[in-house]
């Protein structure tokens, strides 16, 4: 019977990159989750790339130089600023469509300002006037989340509805699956 060869330097740089779930690691390596964490405690290797993949997404988008990746080998570095870009890029279409939406809403809404014979549609449907602005309130937090805008030290955030939080949980959810 012929042992399973496993990728311990791949493992070492998917651990350290913090970036995929240990279930998703120990399947693409053939490995246990279990195994897994023993190596790690056993070498010392530590699970902070998300964090630090974090910090450069929002340096990216604070216009700021993206802080430096510390006592990582290169493979992880790499992985790290692989993922950060591809945040970045989501990122950029999630705040391109948020703008979209926040201006197609602004325009919505100043036409029925100025257009009195849609006023009528305000009139028989209040929820009209409510997903205008409830699609206008909703694109601003958007904007504001990506690029960090709300202060943590006062929590001013918008609070988002729980069908929101929903879809934020599912998505950060897959995206360590």
């Amino acid at each position: 019977m012929m042992a399973n060869i496993i990728d311990w330097l791949g493992v070492e740089t998917e651990y350290r990159a913090g970036l995929q779930s240990l279930r998703k690691m120990a399947t693409e390596f053939g490995t246990s989750e279990g195994t897994i964490r023993r190596r790690a405690k056993q070498y010392g290797w530590v699970r902070d790339g998300s964090m630090v993949k974090r910090e450069r997404v929002k340096a990216h988008f604070a216009g700021k130089p993206a802080p430096e990746v510390a006592n990582q080998p290169e493979a992880v570095v790499k992985a790290i600023d692989a993922a950060a870009i591809e945040d970045i890029k989501d990122m950029g279409t999630g705040l391109e469509n948020a703008r979209l939406a926040l201006e197609i809403a602004n325009k919505a809404l100043k036409r029925l300002a100025e257009e009195k014979q849609y006023l009528h549609l305000i009139v028989q449907d209040a929820r009209n006037l409510k997903v205008l602005t409830e699609t206008n309130r909703h694109n601003v937090e958007v904007i504001r989340r990506i690029r960090g805008l709300d202060d943590p030290a006062t929590n001013d955030r918008i609070p988002l509805s729980e069908v929101d939080d929903v879809i934020i949980e599912r998505y950060l959810h897959a995206r360590t699956q």
